[in-house]
């Protein structure tokens, strides 16, 4: 494994660097110089092989988000130095094979090339080195640690709850549903989600997602994280209890990744950092319970909350695994300064 403390030669000026996030709900890529300073946007579908419709989707979102990018940036793909794929889905050596082939094969030009599960995302935006735990809620779950000596470990396909925006929406309907048949407590997610779906009770909410034929699809439930969020802020129970079960699982996944690595979360040696939308969303619910559970659970650990976005952490790796030195003034330079709607789920 690289040594995290060196770099390759630093290619010079007039190279370019992609960096690409590929998640359940979108696929991201950017086109940046040395400097950080973004040339180029693009943006694609469902990235997750696993999770995509087909694999030939996933490949879709993936390369047109590339491509969108290279053409905004007014470039050639030859201009690429060393690329940055951090793609959910991404969960096993065959997976990280498979895209490095299927690159290959469309980007043969590019010098470096690295592909890794996006829960790596996030790691170098703790302090530009890429060690420590990274807990990111997004549509779904992801939780990766690294060492200093370069071990790394990722929550994939060893997750057995149902977590992120996802699980929020998921757990809501179970509630509301339970809650109106009366086998389950009330809640007041009951009257948000028949707004939000435009149903009169749990029995036309329940027949929305589940009749055979018509149904809304299951991402359409995404849409209930929000008011989950919002009223576990506002004391509601049942929604605060929701939260609370994600974020305690979060931190096992966290401490089972460290552990991984050869660490130990408990021992206030392993910074860790909070991302993701449903952690970074204008309502806190989900963050302070991450911080509660982690206070309880490793309380000499350092937790910050990210001040940018999982991409920029992958436009980082990229500069760093093609010779770009990081600097204090670097790392804090890469901040989101995006159009409205880019990293929008």
């Amino acid at each position: 494994m690289e040594n995290l403390t060196t770099t390759p030669a630093d290619p010079g000026p007039g190279h370019r660097f992609l960096a690409v996030d590929a998640g359940n709900s979108k696929t991201v890529a950017l086109i940046v110089d040395r400097t950080g300073a973004v040339l180029g946007r693009g943006r694609g579908g469902r990235g997750d092989i696993y999770g995509a419709a087909t694999i030939e989707d996933a490949q879709d979102a993936v390369f047109g988000a590339i491509d969108a990018a290279i053409a905004d940036a007014g470039l050639h793909a030859t201009k690429i130095h060393s690329a940055a794929f951090r793609l959910a889905g991404v969960d096993y050596p065959e997976d990280a094979r498979f895209w490095e082939e299927g690159i290959r094969a469309r980007y043969d030009d590019v010098r470096h090339l690295s592909v890794k599960n996006d829960a790596f995302a996030s790691l170098r935006l703790i302090d530009g080195t890429g060690v420590g735990a990274a807990i990111t809620v997004g549509t779904g779950p992801a939780v990766a640690a690294r060492s200093a000596d370069g071990r790394e470990e990722c929550s994939g396909m060893f997750v057995f709850d149902d977590l992120g925006g996802q699980g929020l929406g998921n757990s809501a309907l179970s509630a509301v549903c339970q809650g109106w048949m009366g086998t389950a407590p009330a809640t007041r997610l009951a009257e948000a989600l028949f707004k939000l779906y435009d149903v009169k009770d749990g029995w036309e909410l329940r027949h929305l997602f589940t009749r055979r034929f018509g149904a809304l699809p299951r991402t359409e439930l995404w849409k209930a994280a929000r008011a989950v969020l919002a009223l576990a802020d506002d004391g509601d129970a049942v929604a605060r209890r929701i939260v609370a079960e994600q974020a305690a699982a979060f931190v096992r996944y966290a401490q089972w990744c460290v552990a991984r690595v050869g660490a130990d979360l408990t021992s206030g040696q392993v910074p860790v950092l909070l991302n993701g939308s449903v952690v970074t969303s204008e309502h806190p619910a989900m963050r302070d319970a991450l911080k509660h559970e982690l206070r309880m659970m490793a309380p000499a650990a350092p937790v910050t909350v990210a001040n940018a976005s999982p991409l920029r952490g992958v436009v980082l790796d990229a500069l760093v695994e093609g010779g770009i030195g990081l600097t204090p003034a670097l790392v804090k330079h890469i901040r989101d300064d995006d159009p409205d709607g880019f990293l929008t789920t």
